[in-house]
């Protein structure tokens, strides 16, 4: 009787709790009662000193949220999984330890993924439209010639390959993902400004950062963690690293992100929109400046450069490079000698520091390792990786500090050549679209994306500039976008009266 009488009334409140949740979205009284008793027995918790459970618990109800999003409103869950990958460091640097999110963006992911393909509201086009371009194609070849390296002869086991080929895969998903679920204009349009407040309250954080300084559990981080304090205590200040992992991911984000907001500022003919995309301009190029990140530094000259050389014949263009340069012979010849920013800028070109002269020591030293190894000596060998996943490998523990010689020297001359076809790839099929392209809103964003994706390219020289969250969630994204730019444009979109395109994209979003 009584075991009936439980039975009966655990399956009401069942039904009552799903019908609160999913149907009422807990607002109704007995929804906010529900979230009062939950937000209760947290506090009473806390105040006894059981601070773990409910960060549990809210870890919990925010990864059940994000989960339900990504596999039933997957494109809610895609922007929802870009703001959480952005700042998905950022609470290991408040407690002041690292937090073990290894697998977090890659499950999301795969969930998403499910969801793209289950859901009826993404416009089913053939794989081929995407699967077809040169892109893709130049794409499939490097993801095979990595899963390849599972079989190098110069590594007895796979332990340091599986999680690098997880995360390309990842990649590769976020490449596909966002060409399915960003198939309509507005959706771009949510996406560029999604982006671009992030990029603007990083750019914040990172000034707040260099004018106020780290947070107690920031510096409680830096302190725990070998090295970090002598690499981040330069020139008699701290390097900045807003939410991000390290300040060399950050410092390139905030700059090569800089690139595309000039020139949306240029090409705006909205005298509003114009200075508040100059004003998130300058915010990051602070932001990339106080991350000492001395690679950044050729991040603005390559981005104007090759926006000069595509739109070579627009007025506007040779003001911004005129521009540009007087900026940047300010920067390395005015007479300011008492700022630690600017003289760690200047050091980049100083052809007596000691930090480049041992890189270019250390690339001719190993340079005859790649002629004899096309296929290199396998993944992760190389570095701190090589010490932890292959400690007597001949390369465990060398320094390769760029990502082209971390490639030449792990996948082979081949590899390298690969990855170097995969970057003029991107350059040439968007300059290709974006010289076939008619309407002139759609060229600006295509131009934009080119110039903001070049110097990560370029950055590859001295650093490991792809692959890094949550840049390569960025990168990845706008690969798969040139394509999807294009296909705006075929379809004729007149965005200057389309009824979506006078309308707020957050409005539709939320529609």
């Amino acid at each position: 009787m009584i075991k009936e009488y439980i039975k009966t009334k655990g399956i009401a409140l069942g039904h009552w709790m799903r019908h609160e949740i999913f149907y009422k979205k807990l607002i109704s009284p007995g929804g906010i009662a529900l979230l009062l008793l939950l937000a209760l027995v947290c506090g009473y918790m806390s105040a006894k000193g059981f601070f773990f459970i409910p960060l549990a618990i809210g870890v919990l109800l925010i990864g059940l949220t994000v989960l339900y999003m990504c596999l039933f409103s997957p494109l809610h869950g895609y922007f929802l999984t870009t703001i959480i990958t952005f700042f998905i460091f950022y609470p290991g640097h408040l407690i002041g330890q690292d937090l073990p999110i290894a697998y977090s963006f890659d499950l999301l992911f795969y969930f998403l993924t499910l969801g793209a393909m289950l859901s009826k509201k993404v416009r089913l086009i053939s794989t081929q439209n995407l699967f077809s371009t040169p892109i893709s194609i130049v794409l499939m070849f490097n993801v095979a010639a990595f899963v390849l390296e599972a079989f190098n002869p110069n590594i007895p086991n796979i332990s340091g390959w599986t999680t690098p080929v997880r995360r390309l895969f990842t990649l590769v998903l976020v490449y596909m993902v966002a060409y399915y679920l960003i198939d309509r204009y507005w959706k771009f349009r949510v996406f560029i400004h999604l982006w671009t407040i992030l990029a603007l309250l990083a750019g914040l954080y990172a000034i707040y950062q260099q004018y106020v300084g780290y947070l107690p559990g920031e510096m409680k981080y830096i302190m725990s963690q070998p090295g970090m304090f002598e690499l981040l205590f330069q020139g008699g200040q701290f390097r900045k690293f807003s939410f991000f992992g390290d300040v060399v991911t950050y410092g390139i984000f905030s700059g090569s992100f800089g690139v595309m907001t000039l020139i949306f500022a240029i090409n705006e003919k909205d005298k509003f929109k114009m200075r508040l995309y100059f004003f998130i301009t300058i915010v990051l190029m602070l932001g990339m400046a106080y991350s000492g990140t001395r690679t950044t530094n050729i991040i603005l000259p390559a981005g104007v450069a090759l926006y000069g050389l595509t739109t070579i014949r627009n007025k506007t263009t040779l003001i911004a490079v005129f521009c540009s340069i007087m900026f940047f012979m300010f920067v390395l010849f005015a007479p300011i000698n008492s700022n630690p920013t600017l003289n760690r800028i200047r050091t980049t070109f100083d052809s007596k520091e000691e930090s480049l002269n041992v890189r270019s020591k250390n690339r001719h030293f190993i340079q005859p390792y790649m002629h004899y190894h096309p296929f290199g000596s396998g993944i992760s060998t190389t570095g701190v990786e090589g010490t932890m996943y292959y400690p007597s490998h001949p390369l465990a523990g060398f320094p390769p500090d760029s990502g082209l010689l971390k490639l030449g020297l792990e996948m082979g001359w081949i590899g390298l050549f690969l990855h170097l076809l995969l970057n003029a790839t991107i350059l040439y099929q968007g300059i290709y679209y974006y010289f076939k392209m008619k309407n002139k809103k759609l060229k600006v964003y295509m131009v934009a994306i080119l110039c903001g994706l070049f110097p990560y390219m370029v950055c590859q020289f001295s650093q490991v500039a792809i692959g890094q969250l949550p840049s390569a969630l960025l990168f990845y994204s706008c690969m798969a976008l040139i394509k999807r730019l294009k296909e705006f444009d075929e379809e004729g979109i007149n965005l200057e009266t389309e009824q979506e395109a006078n309308t707020k994209p957050w409005q539709l979003l939320f529609k």
